[in-house]
């Protein structure tokens, strides 16, 4: 799967991918604010084997990233 873009993101299955994502728009996501996301979204934290493989696999496609002391989507 190539870049992200807007429409891609809307379009994202399942809705808590779709929530993460959009929430690294713009400000991006304190670390504090993403743990919170993940443990309601996800059941796990930052720490946890699946969410790790997860941030993974978005880092790797280039769409969710830590840049600098915020996670930010990044689209197209």
């Amino acid at each position: 799967m190539g870049p992200l873009s807007m429409a891609g993101l809307l379009a994202l299955e399942p809705a808590e991918l779709r929530r993460l994502l959009k929430s690294g728009l713009r400000r991006g996501l304190s670390s504090d604010d993403l743990q919170a996301l993940l443990e309601q979204d996800w059941q796990g934290g930052l720490d946890t084997p699946p969410v790790q493989a997860l941030l993974a696999a978005l880092q790797q496609r280039g769409w969710f990233r830590r840049d600098g002391d915020r996670w930010k989507t990044h689209l197209g």
